[in-house]
């Protein structure tokens, strides 16, 4: 085990409680003392044998995000960190609520006596051991944040955090139950869904920007165009809405982390500031209302007055329009981003770029791009669609086939990278059969 300096006795002001077979004590520390007094799990044990890991091992990744969220973003909050405490002999103190007068609206005689006994202090000698069971990406993201030399961010050391602490036996059965306890708190933790990010997330830049094209962007703010549902996908026989609101986000996302150079959890968890928010915005309207220029059927669906007889023309069982398929649509933006990334040169939210400057040249280079590829063949049923993710026969989009018609259709375009070219026709030959190859589906 790593030495740590013995941290002094304190009092932490806590809540007792109980459930299952499990004691708690639900607290407030600060960072700094979290930082002191919690261990990392590989500064618990020596051995890292699998009977005796009880946590995670960490990625550098997500505490470097961690420390950046809360040195950052203004309205940080963090969940409750549960903790396993062994050695040492944590203390409990508990207060005693008496009636002080007869007027005192508030009674604890009528209260039962879990609840009186359940306020007090929790007492700490600096013996303890205490590791997480549930909140280590975040110990070692408070840790990476409280090393920042900055000076502003000198108060981030007397924030507050909740943290609830279970007992943790060192015994083998001992640790058998922490690891249940482990399991049971990450396991069966709900993560949250794609659809609920993009109806609430406040960081994610490609929830933020498809909200905006849903409540602001008036081709696709339009009632019934988008499909709310949590899914992507969309029957042929759907003959009301263009897209679904979960296409919008995986496209944009396509779109975003090559037009903007940002990693893929930057992106979902550091929100740029008003003026990056609305480059990414401009590139999000930009992306549509060049679709539309460049491909008339989206534009008399979108923008015309009767947008359900569009899309009972090009949403077909035999086949239609690949824009109206939600694999296409996509497909699509990651044929731009293609397009778009040998000229764009500037990483979005960089202290030395312009915002307007930034925004203007990566819209002029999403239009260029989309206008390259308005001859593009739409119909499902024929080249370079049909046999590989279209089956005339059986009518079934194949959306596992996506990404060789994406680079089918960059060979035709010239915009394949070599190594990629080289292996097309293997790829294609491993999902349909050996007698064909990238020409078959060249048009």
């Amino acid at each position: 085990m790593k030495k740590k300096k013995r941290p002094d006795p304190t009092y932490l002001p806590a809540l007792k409680g109980r459930i299952g077979k499990w004691a708690f004590y639900t607290t407030l520390m600060t960072l700094d003392e979290v930082n002191e007094r919690i261990y990392l799990s590989d500064e618990i044990y020596q051995n890292k044998s699998l009977s005796d890991m009880v946590q995670r091992s960490i990625k550098s990744g997500r505490a470097e995000n961690i420390a950046s969220y809360l040195k950052n973003e203004v309205e940080r909050f963090f969940p409750a960190m549960v903790v396993a405490v062994f050695e040492g002999e944590p203390n409990w103190l508990e207060f005693s609520i008496r009636k002080q007068n007869d007027n005192l609206v508030f009674d604890p005689d009528t209260l039962d006596r879990a609840k009186l006994d359940s306020f007090g202090f929790l007492s700490l000698s600096g013996e303890e051991h205490l590791f997480p069971l549930d909140g280590q990406h975040r110990l070692a993201g408070i840790r990476e944040a409280l090393s920042d030399p900055n000076k502003e961010n000198e108060y981030l050391g007397s924030e507050e955090v909740t943290v609830m602490l279970v007992a943790h036996d060192p015994s083998d059965a001992g640790r058998t139950r922490s690891r249940r306890l482990f399991t049971t708190l990450n396991k069966r933790a709900v993560s949250v869904k794609k659809h609920e990010t993009i109806a609430l997330d406040e960081d994610d830049v490609m929830a933020i920007a498809t909200r905006h094209l849903v409540e602001k962007f008036d081709p696709l703010s339009r009632e019934s165009i988008v499909s709310f549902r949590t899914s992507a996908n969309i029957s042929p026989s759907d003959t009301k809405v263009f897209t679904a609101i979960v296409t919008l986000y995986d496209l944009l996302f396509d779109l975003f982390k090559v037009i903007s150079k940002r990693t893929a959890d930057d992106l979902r968890y550091n929100r740029p500031d008003d003026e990056w928010t609305d480059v990414y915005r401009a590139c999000a309207e930009c992306f549509f209302t060049s679709l539309m220029e460049a491909f008339p059927e989206t534009k008399r669906c979108l923008a015309g007055n009767d947008p359900e007889k569009v899309i009972i023309e090009n949403r077909r069982q035999d086949g239609g329009h690949i824009l109206f398929r939600p694999v296409g649509l996509r497909m699509f933006a990651q044929l731009v981003a293609a397009a778009v990334k040998p000229s764009i040169t500037a990483t979005f939210e960089e202290p030395k770029q312009s915002p307007s400057a930034v925004k203007q040249k990566v819209v002029d280079e999403i239009k260029k791009a989309v206008a390259l590829y308005s001859d593009l063949p739409t119909e499902l049923a024929y080249r370079p669609y049909a046999g590989l993710i279209f089956d005339p026969d059986t009518h079934k989009i194949s959306v596992g086939r996506a990404a060789i018609v994406r680079d089918v259709i960059l060979k035709h375009y010239g915009l394949i990278k070599p190594s990629v070219d080289k292996a097309l026709s293997s790829r294609i030959k491993r999902s349909i059969g050996d007698d064909y190859s990238a020409e078959d589906f060249l048009w």
